[in-house]
């Protein structure tokens, strides 16, 4: 038991989950937030410990971190990570989510995409613009 509770641990520090101490679901409907104004490129990296609205882009290889609520009013290329402490009850939302993993609280979603053209994908694969949690795991829509 305690071999599989090590391993645990061990992904959680991998995938930089380590600061998640505890669980817990808070109503935040109203909450402190932070604006960004311009996209954010590869190795740009955004914390904060309320909602964050970025106004541009967020680029793969860029990371945004709220304690909240993460809205992109661009595309979602990079990893957004919501309710960095623990809260289910955070959303992530963008014009589209493109980027290969999202993450809300503890959970995390690997979003995987058909090796296609452009043009095929555009045309059969729907254009997702919000992350939830939904039983205990993360939904798109």
């Amino acid at each position: 038991m305690e071999e599989n509770n090590n391993e645990e641990i061990t992904k959680k520090k991998e995938l930089g989950l380590h600061t998640i101490e505890k669980s817990f679901n808070r109503q935040i409907d109203e909450s402190i937030m932070k604006l960004h104004s311009g996209s954010l490129r590869s190795g740009n990296r955004i914390e904060f410990e309320g909602s964050l609205v970025i106004l541009g882009d967020v680029n793969a290889g860029a990371e945004v971190i709220a304690e909240e609520h993460v809205i992109v009013l661009g595309t979602l290329r990079g990893l957004a990570h919501a309710g960095a402490k623990g809260n289910k009850n955070a959303i992530i939302a963008a014009d589209s989510i493109e980027s290969a993993q999202v993450r809300i609280a503890d959970i995390i979603k690997e979003i995987e995409r058909p090796e296609e053209s452009e043009e095929e994908l555009l045309e059969e694969v729907a254009i997702k613009k919000k992350a939830f949690v939904k039983d205990n795991n993360i939904e798109l829509e």
